[in-house]
């Protein structure tokens, strides 16, 4: 059973979400009839997808009971990991028990019974239920918490929210691979089960007291059902910002779909457990939530705070487990990310006919979801192999019942990173996802995996047996995780070319490819070699607070003996002693895409994820909001360790104006880095005394847009067949003279047909790029050519490897200039961009973006106000 007290640490709202009337159980599917009333039929395998609809009735009949299986002989503590309990076993687990003496596996069909109760004397409050069917998961176990039950298809269509809108995705607590294992994987002889006959008989010590009769043990269930009403969704409070982007972004552009875009679907089907041993044992990937059952902040016992929670007695205490903080980064949400989707659909537009392919739209989402669904569509092609026509499309991940699709949503996971091999990483033939991967049955880590002959773990070494158990999975040393390495397979990104007609773009003869993305190669040629990514993006301090955490929460050596008195049932405290780790790694895994992580912040819901993190136990569950955490902590990195600003001179020259601005890329690799539409770009005003605007370079308006001195858009700001100008490089000896030139940091390639694309497979010829290269830079260094910049002339800061830009303005000096402020802002979505989107895409994933972008409240994120992230400001500084 599950030794984690549910109803203490979930709240009783969420449970009814849970609970609705059960038609069929009973007679005439009345859920208060007499509990003598109707049969009690065998139960099927566990493994039959029905199973839920006829444990049901069973257990709402008390079907435990009637048949007289064993049981507690009364109500006992559970030493404050369950509330009060009664355990029932059914006959074949009994008989393993006592005759079998714990010997050889756990029957098919074994069931064991959990009744809670808030007090000795209190009535039943709730069920939790184990049932063994070795075919159905590794472990074998069908775990479900049940009060009061009702079946919930998981294929039935969710329920719209109160006024529209997408559903509260709701939490599954029945079925197989659930966090129950957490606990249960600390079970004695892999069994999963703490079961003894040690509370048969009457303890010395104990709880006292006698059940209500079973009719009143039903009714009293219904009555606490009852006592709360569900609290008011998201969906109902929040306003709708229907005027956030308006015409200067999306003017004049085509009908889109009229009808909502569809919901995303609920993460609680994100859901792929290891395969039972009489099927193979495990696939080669699992859904994170198999690595949250012992990886997240999981409730441990009553009152003690779950390890890896950082501040749990002030008011912002954090999730800082490797679950509770990747689940919100980027890599976490990367199956979801609503941009990637709206530029799969240009994609899967522009190239839905491909010379060679027989569905050319089909092969570019295969091909995208490479990296954005990598397991799903991994364990795609292992599974179906690698034909032409054998290609996972975009509407599989909307399928709830498709495996594929639950692991594509789940973005870039646990397994992935922690599947990779040393083999040929970092080699071009691993580039743009094609990684290497050990045994599905291992994993790797940074600590020593070593074991004695008996398997039990030796000094500071990982211990292996709790995961052995609960996902037929090893952990083992890999120091591939700790190498900048790792990283360059997906941050690598080389692709084909195709030009307006479906052909591949020729060069020398061969079909053409360019890089996308070349985030690797940036750092491998910098001063920053010595610095891998895991140190910048996997801090081990937080808020300037060093960590030291044990990485796991699972049944250990610090819980009571299991039962209190007699044979212990759990694995002896040698082999669960879990190492507090220092330093302690965060996988926080974050860049600065505050744009996205704001919109699954106020769309989370429609993203399909839950409002609450379901592992942490109350009142935590309702104070620590990871999308803040992960929000707050991009800010930080975004304003402390990106770039710096100086304006190393303002001088007058007669009637001119001239400075220099100086920018200083902090980060170590190029700045925008990745995907190519990111920009900064600088603004750089000139003051009265007062501190009142004269003039400016870089101003925008409400929306991003960059406009000049009286507000009109820059010609600049966005492209189409007819205006293809875009803004130079501007330097000390190029420098900006009105206020039509801005300095923005960017790439822009032109597509096969000579127009500026943002499409991927578009990408024909690079026509710009000036972003601050990362300081050490040499033009003799590996992948030089590849990374050099381009449009630069013979500007000194991208030839010395200073890691940084300088910009002169000579501007007319107003009479009463006294001071001049440069700004640099970046946009990961610039209005460019999202106009393109608009302008290419047709389809719902389109329709998504612009939706949220029109509604994304930027009051609430002060952050992006006017559609633009403040990176760093020199402050105000007096004309000479």
């Amino acid at each position: 059973m599950s030794r984690y007290a549910f109803l203490r640490r979930t709240p009783l709202c969420v449970i009814l979400l849970v609970i609705t009337i059960l038609c069929g159980c009973g007679n005439g599917g009345n859920p208060t009839s007499s509990p003598n009333a109707g049969p009690c039929p065998p139960l099927p395998a566990a493994v039959d997808p029905s199973f839920l609809t006829h444990l049901t009735p069973f257990m709402n009949n008390l079907c435990y009971q009637k048949q007289n299986w064993q049981h507690d002989a009364q109500v006992r503590t559970s030493d404050g990991v369950h509330p009060f309990v009664r355990v029932w076993y059914s006959p074949p687990l009994f008989d393993w028990i006592t005759v079998k003496n714990r010997i050889g596996p756990v029957p098919d069909g074994a069931m064991v019974v959990k009744e809670q109760f808030q007090s000795p004397t209190a009535p039943l409050s709730e069920w939790t239920v184990m049932v063994k069917d070795s075919n159905l998961s590794w472990d074998g176990w069908y775990w479900a918490d049940l009060v009061n039950p009702t079946p919930r298809n998981p294929n039935a269509t969710p329920t719209p929210a109160p006024g529209g809108g997408c559903a509260e995705p709701q939490v599954q607590f029945n079925g197989a691979g659930l966090y129950c294992l957490n606990c249960h994987a600390s079970a004695i002889a892999n069994s999963g089960t703490y079961s003894s006959t040690a509370y048969l008989n009457p303890p010395s010590v104990g709880a006292t007291g006698t059940l209500a009769d079973a009719s009143a043990m039903i009714e009293d269930m219904h009555n606490i059902s009852s006592r709360e009403t569900p609290e008011t969704s998201e969906a109902e409070q929040a306003p709708m910002f229907v005027t956030r982007v308006p015409n200067s972004v999306f003017a004049n552009l085509k009908s889109l779909p009229s009808t909502s875009p569809p919901c995303m679907v609920s993460q609680a089907f994100d859901h792929v457990v290891p395969a039972a041993k009489s099927a193979g044992g495990p696939e080669e990937f699992v859904t994170s939530d198999q690595c949250a059952e012992c990886h997240d902040a999981t409730g441990t016992l009553a009152g003690l705070v779950p390890n890896m929670i950082f501040g749990a007695q002030s008011s912002t205490p954090a999730n800082l487990s490797q679950f509770g903080e990747w689940r919100y980064s980027m890599m976490g949400l990367a199956g979801r990310d609503p941009i990637f989707f709206a530029q799969l659909d240009t994609e899967s537009t522009l190239h839905g006919h491909l010379a060679g392919h027989a569905d050319g739209a089909a092969f570019v989402q295969d091909f995208c979801l490479r990296c954005h669904g990598v397991m799903g569509q991994r364990q795609f092609h292992i599974d179906k192999g690698n034909g032409p026509n054998t290609l996972l499309t975009r509407a599989v991940l909307q399928d709830p019942k498709s495996k594929y699709g639950a692991l594509s949503r789940d973005g870039v996971s646990c397994a992935v990173c922690h599947h990779m091999t040393d083999d040929k990483l970092a080699d071009p033939s691993t580039d743009t996802g094609l990684f290497k991967v050990g045994p599905a049955s291992e994993v790797y880590g940074p600590f020593p995996s070593d074991t004695d002959p008996s398997g039990a773990k030796t000094g500071d070494s990982v211990i292996p047996i709790p995961m052995q158990n609960a996902e037929g999975i090893t952990p083992k040393e890999g120091s591939q995780v700790q190498n900048a390495s790792l990283c360059a397979s997906c941050h690598t990104i080389l692709l084909p070319v195709f030009d307006a007609n479906g052909n591949p773009a020729i060069e020398n003869g061969e079909p053409k490819s360019e890089y996308e993305q070349t985030t690797f190669f940036e750092w491998l040629n910098s001063g920053f070699i010595t610095i891998p990514c895991q140190q910048c993006h996997m801090p081990d301090s937080y808020q300037g607070n060093p960590l030291q955490f044990k990485i796991a929460n699972i049944e250990d050596d610090t819980f009571p003996e299991v039962p209190d008195h007699g044979p212990s049932t759990r694995l002896p405290d040698a082999d669960l002693m879990l190492e507090s780790r220092s330093p302690y790694r965060r996988h926080q895994l974050l860049g600065i895409n505050l744009f996205a992580l704001e919109m699954f912040d106020q769309f989370r819901a429609e993203l399909g994820l839950f409002k609450f993190d379901p592992n942490l136990p109350n009142p935590l569950a309702k104070q620590i909001f990871s999308q803040k955490t992960a929000i707050a902590e991009a800010i930080t990195q975004a304003q402390t360790s990106t770039a710096e600003v100086t304006v190393m001179s303002a001088t007058r020259m007669g009637a001119t104006l001239q400075a220099d601005v100086q920018v200083q890329n902090l980060a170590g690799h190029n700045f925008p880095s990745g995907v190519s539409f990111r920009r900064a770009f600088l603004n750089f005003q000139v003051l009265d005394a007062e501190g009142n605007v004269l003039w400016a370079s870089g101003n925008t308006n409400s929306d991003g847009v960059i406009v000049d001195n009286v507000g009109n858009p820059l010609t600049t700001e966005f492209f189409s067949a007819t205006q293809q100008n875009f803004q130079p490089h501007f330097w000390m000896d190029d420098p900006i003279t009105s206020d039509g030139q801005v300095e923005i940091y960017e790439e822009l390639a032109t597509d096969p047909q000579g127009l500026l694309t943002t499409s991927f497979l578009s990408l024909d010829h690079k026509v710009k790029d000036n972003r601050i290269q990362p300081m050490g830079r040499s033009f003799n260094g590996p992948n030089a050519g590849i990374t050099a910049p381009v449009g630069t002339g013979a500007d000194p800061s991208y030839q010395n490897g200073c890691g940084c830009s300088v910009v002169r303005y000579e501007i007319p000096l107003p009479s009463n200039a006294a001071a001049v402020n440069a700004t640099l802002y970046y946009q990961s979505i610039p209005p460019y961009y999202l106009r393109q989107r608009a302008e290419e895409g047709h389809g719902p994933d389109t329709a998504r973006l612009i939706t949220f972008t029109n509604q994304l409240n930027t009051n609430q994120y002060p952050e992006i106000a006017n559609w633009k992230l403040k990176i760093a400001t020199s402050g105000s500084v007096n004309i000479q």
